[in-house]
This record gives structure tokens, sequence and C-alpha cells, in this order.
């Protein structure tokens, strides 16, 4: 699959966000559900365990497993990153996964509309990714932006208290766009788009499995990263996350653009 240079920039230029329709293949999305339902003892179709999922983050501390490895590697993939950033030398980000199951008083709640970084900060620029694992109709837990607060600099937060920290972005309920998203679909958000989540009202979980290349790090960077990897940490930024902190090795086979991607293999050989 490729992607036109205006299908990617154009959308992210405009709207803060590009949707990749059908960029991963219906069975790779069904070996990560797989693997998360094991991870976390639960069943997509049996009600009676969903609130085995963290009542206060629903993030699944699965970052290794081969199935995740098989989407980080997908070329059409990195076709995409690589014409966002301009560039063919990228890193994969070691990330990990979200279940949303529908809302109750006792499971967590959607994400409010919020900036990750400074959108003044022109060094903090990134495009993560989602890949959708499970249909996310509307109604159905899924991602939300603000392009309109996004195009308008005007409106932006003028301070940025505590470095890293999710700073709420002030918008009217008729900007929030939610953004629907089917099985194997592909959303890139520019790191400045005031962005959250919907609460899920309908009537079964949904996941998705977070994505991202970017330019690579210095040698100490590739040394940290590896030595993650190997030992099955997750990387330092996301530790802090419900069950981040335990060990998800796995022995993981990597193609010669996984290889690269990762650090393996420099893109200078």
């Amino acid at each position: 699959m490729g992607f036109a240079h205006d299908e990617l920039l154009g959308p992210l230029r405009d709207n803060g966000f590009v949707v990749l329709r059908g960029a991963v293949q219906s069975e790779r999305c069904d070996a990560v559900v797989e693997a998360l339902v094991d991870v976390l003892g639960i069943s997509l179709d049996d009600p009676s365990t969903w609130d085995r999922i963290s009542p206060s983050l629903d993030m699944v501390p699965m970052w290794g497993h081969q199935s995740q490895w098989e989407i980080r590697q997908l070329p059409n993939l990195y076709e995409a990153w690589s014409t966002i950033w301009d560039r063919s030398d990228l890193w994969v980000d070691v990330n990990s996964c979200r279940v949303t199951p529908p809302w109750s008083p006792s499971r967590a709640d959607a994400l409010p509309i919020h900036f990750d970084v400074d959108p003044h900060d022109v060094a903090q620029q990134w495009y993560p990714g989602l890949v959708a694992l499970t249909d996310a109709p509307a109604d159905h837990g899924g991602f939300r932006g603000v392009p309109s607060l996004f195009r308008d600099r005007h409106r932006w937060p003028t301070t940025w208290p505590v470095a890293g920290e999710l700073q709420p972005a002030l918008c009217d309920d008729d900007e929030i766009v939610e953004v629907q998203l089917s099985k194997g679909d592909v959303l890139i958000w520019d790191s400045h788009l005031p962005h959250g989540t919907v609460r899920n009202n309908g009537p079964s979980p949904r996941a998705v499995f977070y994505v991202q290349m970017h330019p690579p790090g210095g040698p100490a960077d590739l040394e940290e990263r590896l030595a993650d990897v190997e030992a099955g940490r997750a990387p330092p930024w996301v530790r802090w996350k419900v069950g981040h902190d335990r060990i998800d090795r796995h022995d993981i086979e990597l193609s010669a653009l996984g290889q690269r991607l990762l650090g393996v293999e420099p893109w200078d050989r």
C-alpha cells in the first residue's frame, strides 16, 4: 500500500491527524488481541471478565510480543512515517496497548481533551500513532481531537508548569471531532494536537496498539533501548503506568527493516 505525499501531509497540516484506512491486515490485529487477552486474563466476549482491566488506567502492560513486532516492522507503516518525517533513517518506539471496556463507574473513564506537550515547543515534534485492533464506531471509546484549536495558536496555553504533564485544553464541545475507525486502520496525529478519547458506551471493548516512528537517538539512547528490549523492560517514559514495571520478554524475529527500526543494524550499512 502506497501513500501519496499530499494524502498524508495535507490532513496532518490542516487537522493535526491523518487516518490510513486498512493499513494493517485483520489477522495481524487479531494476533495482538489474542496476546492481549492472555495477558489480561479476559475474553472480549465475556463481560464478567472485563473488570480485570485496571480501573485507573486501561493501558495493557504488553510491549514485547512478536505480534506487536510484526506490525511495527510493516513496510507500509515505515513508508508512511518516512514520508511524514521526510527521511529514511527512523526508529520505531516500543509502546503498549489499550483495552477500553464499556464504561461503568468502577472502570477507567474517557481521557479528557489535553495537550501531551507544550504546543509552542517546536523541539517537541512527534507523530504518535495507533492501530485499531477492533472496530471503534461512534461512542465506542475511540480517539477524539480538536482540529480548530490545533490551527488556532492564539488559544494555546501560554505556560507549561510541569514538563511532561498532561495539559488540559479548553474548547467548546462542538469543536471536538470523534474519529471512527475500523479494525486495521491506523491513525497518526501531530503531538501538538489537543486530543483525548470518548467514553465507551458501546456493547464491547475497544482495543488499540500504539505505534510511532521517529528520528534515531544517540549512542547512549541506542544502548539503553537495546538493553531494555533484551531484558523485556518497558521504555523509561512509560514505566510509571499501571503494570508497566513488569518484565515482558520474548524471543523476537525481526526482518531486515525491523532490525534497522529497532537499531540492531544501522541505516548507513
